[in-house]
């Protein structure tokens, strides 16, 4: 038979083989002096070195610094690979019980304060953020980029990022930097662009800003830096004006944190703080605004443009529409306010109209204009604004306006629910119409003091009162809701 394996050996001896095979193992031992000599030292240890181990008492080890040299021990040894002489694996294998208690025995007694090697890391890339882009949405008066005054083509066309700053003088700029984030710069004011991305966006204002902006996702951050006051806010509509008293901040809806070395002051929805030229943030209060204060806030909701899907898809899918005037006036554009033309504003291709508001104030029709992308368009406001006159076939097509009224009367209520659940009554728009011999209408115009939101559902829901065909007219009369 073949040469004997050492571990058999102690399991012989431990009484772990069946008689027949040891009888063969010590036949063949008696005939070869290689496995009679593992034998006799298999035997030796068992019976004797091993008995006496387990009579003494265990030594203190640290296992800790056990487990690191082994550690370090076998992976040295793995990166090396030696070669291995079968006859010292033979030899080795025999020896393992006794080796493995002198092991422990060694570890033991080493020194425990040797550094223990640690394999380096790679680092890890770091990925830049997504850079954010803004684009001019509205355009008056003078305003500096980056220190040059450019015309309002060239303002149209650029793109505002990380680094940028804007000044006006006499004017304001507005700047739209996603679906429903954009910023105005009042008159007499400096916005420097700090940083522009999708981790953090951070402005330092110097004068008057007016910011509405979508709600933050997790881990984004929007601050603006008035001084030695940092505004932060998560997704609201407010804004912050520095000057030399001190830093006012105003929140129409949602929540804004304004914060110095003093500590924190919260401002909730329709509150406003002032916190004076040395005084401490975390010592003010924030007081609720008034209903003219809110209503003036809410007039200087940046100007945006809908379905903002990217800035370049914005870019290439919009114009500017210059509106001038010889004098000063209010316009609007398809029923939003715009402040006083001449001006510049950021449109989608398609028929706008175009009001300018009269003496009184009451917004009347100043024409229409028709717009292509990428193609700048002009109106002009020329005079001012007079009431339609009403033709002699005006009385047949109010009978019509009146029965389609009729029939649209619960939509009309719809429009009007909130604020006639407030208590309000007496609700009545001014209304201008024009409609075509074919039934078409040329044009309606709703001139009101109610909300946007509540003039824009009556318009809808006149836009769907039909017209036969007949004689042209045009006619402007009060409609009561």
């Amino acid at each position: 038979m073949k040469h004997v394996a050492p571990h058999r050996w102690a399991d012989a001896w431990t009484g772990e083989l069946p008689d027949g095979e040891v009888a063969a193992m010590e036949r063949h031992a008696a005939s070869c002096a290689r496995c009679a000599k593992a034998r006799d030292r298999i035997t030796r240890a068992s019976s004797q070195t091993f008995p006496a181990l387990r009579a003494q008492s265990s030594p203190d080890i640290a296992w800790d610094a056990v487990r690191a040299r082994v550690h370090w021990s076998l992976s040295s040894t793995r990166r090396a690979k030696p070669k291995v002489r079968p006859r010292f694996v033979a030899w080795l294998a025999g020896a393992a019980v006794v080796a493995g208690g002198a092991a422990v025995w060694l570890h033991s007694s080493a020194r425990h304060d040797e550094p223990v090697p640690v394999a380096a890391r790679a680092p890890v890339p770091h990925v830049a953020p997504r850079p954010v882009v803004g684009l001019v949405s509205r355009l008056a008066g003078d305003v500096l980029f980056d220190g040059l005054a450019l015309d309002a083509r060239h303002a149209f066309e650029r793109r505002i990022a990380a680094g940028a700053v804007l000044a006006t003088g006499e004017g304001r700029v507005d700047v739209q930097f996603g679906d429903a984030s954009a910023l105005s710069l009042g008159a007499a004011s400096k916005l420097e662009v700090r940083r522009f991305d999708a981790e953090q966006i951070e402005l330092a204002v110097d004068g008057t800003v007016d910011i509405e902006v979508a709600p933050r996702a997790a881990g984004q951050r929007f601050v603006v830096i008035a001084g030695g006051e940092t505004v932060e806010v998560r997704g609201t509509q407010f804004r912050v004006v520095r000057d030399a008293a001190g830093v006012h901040v105003a929140c129409r809806h949602g929540q804004v944190a304004v914060r110095d070395g003093s500590g924190e002051l919260e401002v909730a929805a329709a509150r406003a703080a002032f916190v004076h030229t040395g005084a401490a943030a975390a010592d003010v209060h924030a007081e609720q605004m008034s209903g003219d204060d809110l209503a003036q806030l809410a007039a200087a909701t940046p100007v945006t443009i809908p379905a903002w899907r990217d800035v370049d898809a914005a870019a290439s899918g919009s114009t500017a529409l210059e509106i001038g005037a010889v004098a000063r006036r209010a316009v609007r554009v398809d029923g939003v306010e715009l402040g006083e033309a001449p001006l510049h504003v950021r449109v989608l291709p398609g028929r706008h109209t175009v009001e300018a508001a009269d003496h009184d104030g009451h917004y009347r029709r100043a024409g229409w204009v028709d717009t292509a992308a990428d193609k700048p368009a002009r109106l002009d406001v020329r005079g001012e604004p007079v009431a339609a006159p009403a033709t002699p076939s005006a009385a047949e097509r109010q009978r019509q306006l009146h029965a389609g009224i009729a029939a649209h009367r619960t939509q009309l209520a719809r429009c009007t629910r909130a604020m006639t659940k407030a208590g309000v009554t007496g609700l009545a728009v001014d209304l201008e119409l024009g409609v075509t011999a074919t039934g078409d209408v040329d044009h309606l115009n709703v001139d009101s003091d109610l909300p946007a939101a509540t003039r824009s559902c009556i318009e809808d829901v006149l836009h769907d009162v039909r017209f036969g065909p007949g004689s042209a007219a045009e006619w402007r009369e009060k409609l009561p809701l």
